[in-house]
């Protein structure tokens, strides 16, 4: 049996993160040729492990459960790039290298020095509930005591500048298609029991398919799916109080149920 989620700390962050977000964090010249996707969800991961009441998180048995619906987007379209005008032989090493999704998480796992198992969901709609249910299992199996569930999501340039020619060609596979495209991250530090800084609990977690492509939440932000999931996560905890969300979104479902944790 799987085990519930308790919800030690969490952050959420649309846009990108600034230089100056990271000067109680880090040596900003050790941020200089990271991807601002990496960034953004480094920043969330911060903050998230801040309120677990984990500053170090080397000294902490944890584990890393990524969720990236499609990746480094603009790298990706960058080394497909130069294939088409140098060929294969002279195709760019660093644009492949951060393409790449397990790129983000080897980012982390250095700068925050964690060292447990390590996985990156790449399930389109459905990856943030992927990476929380792989969280489950990494609890349930005892292969470490917390987990950094993040998700960091980039911008598609060719996607926006398609979009700006007919906002509707992509429905219903784009949320709020006529606003401009955003990132987003965020970052959740999850464990089977409760710790001193246990905020919330999850009860259940579900994740399943439908053939019905519709979409029945109400998004805000004109982002994919999986990162609008972890979104409306944070928004129902920021609320504080019992909480059930259900999201549909073209071909998959995911639901979850939780509130505030009191300690007995």
């Amino acid at each position: 049996m799987l085990p519930k989620l308790f919800i030690n700390g969490f952050s959420c962050l649309t846009g990108d993160a600034t230089p100056e977000d990271f000067t109680s964090f880090v040596e900003l010249r050790k941020l200089r040729r990271a991807e601002q996707i990496s960034k953004n969800v480094l920043l969330c991961a911060f903050r998230a492990l801040e309120q677990a009441q984990l500053q170090d998180p080397s000294r902490v048995n944890l584990g890393i459960s990524l969720a990236m619906g499609a990746g480094a987007l603009g790298s990706t379209l960058k080394f497909m790039e130069s294939i088409v005008q140098d060929g294969d032989e002279l195709s760019s090493p660093t644009a492949f290298a951060s393409s790449v999704h397990n790129s983000t998480a080897l980012f982390l796992s250095m700068f925050l020095g964690i060292h447990g198992p390590c996985v990156v969901t790449g399930q389109l709609d459905a990856s943030f509930a992927g990476a929380l249910l792989t969280a489950q299992q990494f609890l349930a199996k005892h292969m470490c005591e917390q987990v950094l569930v993040a998700i960091t999501e980039d911008v598609n340039p060719l996607l926006a500048e398609v979009l700006q020619k007919d906002p509707h060609i992509f429905d219903p596979f784009v949320y709020q298609s006529h606003l401009p495209p955003t990132r987003l991250a965020g970052a959740f530090v999850v464990s089977a029991v409760p710790t001193a800084a246990t905020q919330f609990v999850l009860d259940s977690i579900s994740l399943a398919t439908t053939t019905d492509m519709c979409t029945q939440s109400h998004p805000l932000l004109p982002i994919h799916s999986c990162a609008h999931s972890a979104q409306l996560l944070a928004d129902c905890l920021q609320k504080k109080e019992p909480f059930s969300l259900r999201e549909q979104f073209a071909g998959a479902i995911f639901e979850t149920e939780g509130k505030p944790y009191v300690l007995a």
